[in-house]
């Protein structure tokens, strides 16, 4: 073993009130095995098998996933109570430990070290607590996280096992972190890291450019080019209108003027409104009907025909009737034309003002305006000021533009450069590397019967791409969905078993429901590990399997392991994991 690493070694998985039957494990191979059972989803509710996979989530759940992840959350409460405590036991290199969590206080795990207990008010304290007794002479920089360790440590089958890195739920949209893997290669995470920070900062700032690229450009409707030139004259425009206010500023009457023609463009703009409202109900009274519209024959029919009605006291004379209708005519018509006359005069007045007042208002115009630049001083002034808070944004967005776009290059450079740091790193452990290809080409031979698979590990500096560094194992026949999970086996076996990856890995690995692949595949796999048995002593492979797929082999002899005598639980219809049919919610 290492000096910089502690090997984890499973001992029990168990619970406070016997949930369900306990699993011991040893060195070696530990089969976990279960009947086929059809694993449906009910109304968006997920039937619970016999329990394999959810064997290794409460493994998992000791190991401090998060629990909101894990599908211990949805089983009920009437089957898994939340003050029930799981528990493992385990070594950490020459410690003891034990692991305690319930989904009452999941974030609060307790921790005993060689019989002292340890506790936490926070699920990370606990992580990085861990993480000191696997890495006990390293520091953060140059290890991985806690759960990213675990991510390819415990691979379960949510990560449909499609690719050697992406160990996560696939159903999760969770970006792809290396620094596990490097670290088994041993390859420096620093600049890894540094490189992650750099590529962040790079995708901010082709947002941001995008955004100022937007806005200049309105959406896309014009071409940056041609924003670049409407500038440019709107500047220029500026300058000259600036330089004509300049100039009239300047003048020695200016000051003592400027004043007055404010004031005169402020009663004009007065009378403006005041003459609008004259006019406006000028042209109501002209609108109104005449009085003499009304017709007489309407008068006396509808007079006529309700004067029976009326009796006797009320009862004019038609002609009495007709006389009054004049009366009013002749005083609504006087009215009428008083009020006309009156607005036609006030409309008068005022117009005689305004007139006189932009006599006086040309004429204070031309002693500072000789040019005849400014119609409107007030106007002038309000459209420079308009124009100028224009430019003034544009040339911003333009400046931060032009800022960001050099940021990106700088950044892209930086990343080149930590790239090239990498790529060092590499070199300087080729030996190591190429022995883990050489590894892993014994495994593919093992399995598959010849050497045709190659892995790569090299630096990209394609924009597109969110990690600087790439992983890529190729075998034979690439691309099924059964090759698929071959090649996560041999890799995972290959850091495993290499010489030189596993001095630093804590030589603890599970695969839950790996084996979907044909059955000579399955056979030769498990030949291969248990070969291993042989050579090694001080490794753990926790392997959950369906119990069909392996019975006709076992009796044709194909496989060389004795299965009962590996076997450390086994759940069937009738003896599932937690003893109970439920739907998780």
């Amino acid at each position: 073993m290492g000096e910089k690493i502690n090997r984890i070694r499973i001992n029990r998985l168990y619970s406070s009130n016997n949930l369900f039957d306990e699993i011991i494990f040893h060195d070696g191979v530990n089969l976990i095995l279960g009947e086929k059972f059809d694993n449906s989803s009910i109304k968006g509710r997920k039937t619970n098998g016999v329990g394999k996979s959810m064997s290794i989530e409460f493994l998992d759940f000791c190991f401090l996933n998060d629990y909101d992840k894990s599908r211990i959350s949805k089983i009920p409460k009437e089957v898994f109570d939340i003050e029930e405590y799981i528990i493992l036991d385990l070594n950490i290199g020459h410690e003891d430990i034990t692991i305690k969590r319930n989904r009452k206080e999941c974030d609060k795990p307790i921790i005993s070290r060689n019989g002292k207990i340890v506790s936490f008010d926070k699920i990370q304290d606990a992580r990085e607590y861990l993480t000191s007794l696997i890495f006990p002479r390293l520091n953060g920089k140059q290890i991985p996280s806690f759960r990213n360790l675990f991510s390819i440590l415990i691979r379960d089958e949510r990560s449909e096992f499609k690719d050697i890195v992406k160990c996560h739920d696939l159903t999760k949209r969770i970006p792809d972190d290396l620094s596990a893997h490097l670290f088994l290669l041993g390859i420096s995470l620093e600049q890894y890291r540094n490189t992650l920070n750099i590529i962040k900062e790079i995708e901010t700032t082709k947002k941001v450019l995008s955004e100022n690229r937007k806005e200049l450009t309105q959406g896309g409707k014009k071409k940056l080019p041609d924003v670049r030139a409407e500038l440019n004259a709107l500047d220029a425009e500026l300058q000259k209108m600036e330089e004509a206010i300049d100039g009239f500023k300047t003048y020695e009457t200016f000051d003592s003027i400027e004043s007055e023609i404010l004031e005169l463009e402020n009663l004009m703009d007065q009378l403006r409104k005041r003459q609008k409202a004259l006019r406006h109900d000028y042209e109501k009274i002209r609108k109104m009907p005449k009085p003499e519209q009304i017709d007489e024959k309407e008068i006396a029919l509808v007079y006529n025909q309700f004067k029976n009605d009326l009796g006797d006291s009320v009862v004019k004379s038609l002609k009495e009737v007709v006389g009054f209708k004049n009366k009013i005519e002749e005083f609504q018509r006087t009215l009428v034309n008083k009020k006309a006359r009156e607005l036609e005069k006030q409309l008068k007045d005022i117009a005689e003002q305004i007139r006189i007042l932009d006599d006086e208002y040309s004429e204070k115009l031309k002693i500072i305006d000789n040019q005849g630049v400014l119609k409107n001083l007030k106007s002038s002034l309000k459209i420079y000021e308009s124009k100028k808070d224009v430019c003034s944004y544009t040339k911003y967005l333009f400046d931060e533009y032009e800022k960001n776009a050099k940021k990106k290059k700088v950044l892209e450079l930086q990343r080149n450069q930590e790239n090239l740091k990498i790529d060092e790193q590499i070199d300087k452990n080729k030996d190591n590397i190429n022995s883990f290809i050489d590894t892993i080409l014994e495994i593919h031979e093992s399995i598959m019967g010849n050497k045709e698979c190659s892995f790569e590990i090299t630096t990209t500096d394609n924009g597109k791409v969110k990690t600087p560094i790439k992983l890529e194992l190729r075998i034979y026949d690439d691309g099924s969905h059964s090759v698929d999970r071959t090649k996560v086996f041999i890799y995972d076996m290959a850091l495993l078993f290499n010489q030189y990856t596993r001095l630093r890995h804590p030589l603890f690995l599970v695969h839950d429901n790996i084996f979907d692949v044909d059955q000579d595949t399955l056979v030769q796999c498990l030949n291969y590990v248990y070969k291993q048995e042989e050579q090694f002593q001080d490794f753990q492979y926790i392997l959950t399997l369906n119990r069909d797929k392996i019975e006709d082999e076992e009796r044709r002899n194909s496989i060389c392991m004795d299965i009962d005598e590996h076997q450390v639980a086994i759940f069937t219809k009738e003896r599932k994991f937690l003893r109970k049919d439920y739907q998780e919610n």
